[in-house]
């Protein structure tokens, strides 16, 4: 399974490198998502959203600070006893703003009053200016509004300069990056970027045109470059632990409710061999639709073969492997799962060829109801949803004729004796059937009966009816080598055991199961149908020529067990069934005069006596069961033998004329 699924799944691998150009067009081999084209949108959000910043008020106060430490040293230097030029160089070593002369000039020749002015304008101006928040990159732009705002207050025209000089020289930002918040701003925005999906078949890159770098890690991201062989090995593991867990669940089931399958090896490898012929085939018509894979056709096998309850499950297991052969196809994987179930369901009770036929169409109808629905779920056209749904209905059909030309292939190869192989053995055209009815008439009708018998004893119980109606036809078969040692196929009063010793007679009545078998082989007849033959006496004694040998005095020469059968006892319901079926059919067909009372009377006296002599002992029936097959015995042989009117003489006449 890993080695198909991974076939399958594994895509095709490329060469290349940038500028490489290629020689057919590169197809996404699923839906997937364009990391590279997503990252470029998810960059470009993040690079469109602002940067964030805050607000520092400490910067203000600490500008404005600078402000009166400038007109405080102004204020110092004023007051010294020196010449203009002497507090100019003053000014300019306790000051070191690089102000102009001017403005060095300005200051200390104007009166206090206009110094405090000046001081209370610069500082309302800065604080003006500064309160609309500055940026690094804005400083020019906080410049041009500071000589703007000195524009409006009514100085003079130095004045104005020196103040503009004073801002200039001790304004700085005061709005901080902050670059948490502007971080959280960009995920956010990388965040509402919808992911670039690629999906199955989109063409990644054209015929003829050069490989290009994104289109490269384009490649590698999905997995198509060969010199990346990771992708290979995740693959592989991930399909390895899938199977695994499906074949855990499978093996569970076997082993906890299916014990005697989980014994028998053949039956595990015929498991084995029809699950993956049926990925196989699969994976051959998927070419076409994955509508159109039979999963049912495998599921329909299994339960006919093996068992419907491990055929539920199997359908489970191989609906994944379809879905994961399909590509993680949800939908086919689906149609497949109930297609699976359908066919499990309609091939519980198969009683003719015909009913694998209506299954295949009772699993297409349901294909296509699904189909029908996930169609409208997805709004497809009504065109796309027909043809869709065309081949849901060809799966069921297709199933269908796989099932019938598979199942005699694996009957014969697994000795598996289906519903349908009892169907065939069952045609009164059957060679050995025809031999039976020419050359032992009287066996023939005989085993009918039983096989009538048979069959409403084992429906009763709850037995399979098919299996001991077919059984019940077979289990004289012995007879065919001697037919007239036996009383049903003698045609007249002459009885050769007359003329026998008792010993004798019991040999060779005895030896019809031996022949019986040997006769089974010889035509091969399937061992179950081999099991009625060898067990349908048991070890039951011959009471008639038992009592005869008595009667002669032998009972000192001769034991009892020379006068039983070899066995072995009845294994099964269905055995055992028509072990009491025989012994009935010939003891009412004995009777004289009967009716449903006396009928049934004496089939309930043959079970008893069956039961005390413990040949029902190695079977599973109860004494519930028992009463049943009473009941179901004498309803059958009181229509058969029931008492007729008696015809008038005048009838009687003109039968005899006819």
């Amino acid at each position: 399974m890993v080695a198909l699924m991974l076939a399958n799944t594994f895509p095709k691998k490329y060469d290349l490198k940038v500028g490489d150009i290629v020689q057919e067009d590169i197809v996404a081999h699923k839906d997937a998502i364009d990391t590279v084209a997503t990252r470029k949108l998810q960059v470009a959000a993040a690079n469109s959203v602002p940067k964030k910043y805050t607000l520092d008020q400490n910067v203000t106060k600490e500008v404005k600070g600078k402000v009166a430490e400038i007109f405080t040293g102004v204020r110092d230097v004023r007051a010294r006893d020196m010449g203009e030029s002497d507090k100019i160089k003053m000014l300019k070593a306790v000051i070191s703003n690089g102000f102009s002369d001017e403005t060095y000039s300005v200051m200390l020749n104007l009166s206090d009053s206009e110094l405090r002015e000046l001081e209370t304008v610069t500082k309302a101006v800065i604080e003006t200016v500064m309160n609309d928040g500055i940026k690094e990159e804005s400083i020019d732009r906080a410049k041009a509004l500071i000589i703007e705002e000195f524009k409006k207050v009514s100085l003079p025209e130095p004045v104005k300069s020196a103040g503009e000089d004073i801002a200039f020289s001790v304004i700085r930002p005061n709005m901080i990056f902050d670059e948490e918040a502007t971080e959280r701003e960009q995920k956010a925005a990388m965040e509402t970027v919808a992911p670039v999906k690629i999906t199955k078949g989109q063409v990644l890159i054209e015929k003829g045109k050069p490989v290009t770098q994104e289109q490269l890690e384009l490649l590698k991201e999905l997995g198509l470059l060969s010199q990346d062989n990771s992708s290979y090995f995740k693959m592989a593991f991930g399909i390895a632990v899938l199977v695994l867990i499906l074949e855990f669940i499978l093996a569970v089931e076997i082993y906890l409710f299916h014990r005697d399958v989980f014994e028998n090896v053949p039956y595990l490898g015929l498991l084995a061999i029809v699950i993956i012929t049926t990925l196989f085939i699969s994976t051959v018509f998927k070419t076409i639709s994955n509508f159109l894979v039979p999963v049912s056709a495998g599921s329909m096998l299994i339960s006919i073969l093996i068992n419907p309850h491990i055929a539920v499950t199997a359908s489970f297991v191989m609906s994944i492997a379809v879905g994961v052969l399909l590509g993680n196809d949800f939908a086919s994987a689906l149609v497949a799962l109930v297609g699976g179930l359908m066919g499990t369901y309609f091939t519980k009770k198969v009683m003719q060829r015909g009913d694998l036929t209506k299954a295949g169409g009772l699993v297409g109808l349901a294909n296509f109801l699904i189909i029908f629905g996930f169609g409208f779920l997805n709004n497809n056209s009504l065109l796309d949803i027909a043809r869709q749904s065309f081949w849901g209905i060809a799966n069921g059909f297709l199933s269908s004729i796989l099932t019938i030309g598979l199942l005699p292939f694996l009957e014969n190869s697994f000795g598996i004796t289906t519903s349908v192989r009892l169907l065939e053995l069952s045609n009164p055209n059957q060679p050995l059937l025809r031999r039976l009815l020419l050359e032992a008439p009287g066996t023939y009708h005989h085993s009918i009966i039983v096989g009538n018998l048979a069959e409403a004893a084992a429906e009763a119980v709850g037995g399979d009816a098919l299996l001991a109606r077919v059984g019940a036809s077979y289990h004289d078969i012995g007879k065919l080598k001697r037919p007239y040692f036996f009383i049903e196929n003698q045609l007249t009063s002459d009885n050769p055991h007359d003329k026998l010793n008792p010993t004798l007679s019991a040999l060779i009545i005895t030896s019809h199961v031996k022949d019986g078998l040997e006769i089974a082989r010889q035509y091969k007849l399937p061992p179950v149908i081999q099991d009625f033959i060898a067990q349908h006496h048991g070890t039951s004694l011959l009471t008639y020529f038992y009592k005869k040998a008595l009667d002669n005095h032998e009972e000192k020469k001769i034991g009892e067990s020379s006068f039983r059968y070899d066995g072995p006892k009845p294994q099964t319901k269905e055995a055992a069934i028509v072990m009491l079926a025989d012994s009935a059919e010939a003891a009412v067909r004995s009777m004289t005069k009967p009716t449903p009372g006396k009928i049934e009377g004496l089939i309930r006296q043959i079970i008893k006596e069956k039961l005390a002599d413990g040949q029902l002992d190695e079977s599973n029936l109860t004494l519930k069961d028992l009463d049943k097959i009473a009941a179901a015995f004498s309803k059958v042989l009181t229509g058969i033998f029931h008492t007729r009117i008696e015809y008038p003489e005048k009838l009687k006449e003109l039968e005899r004329k006819g």
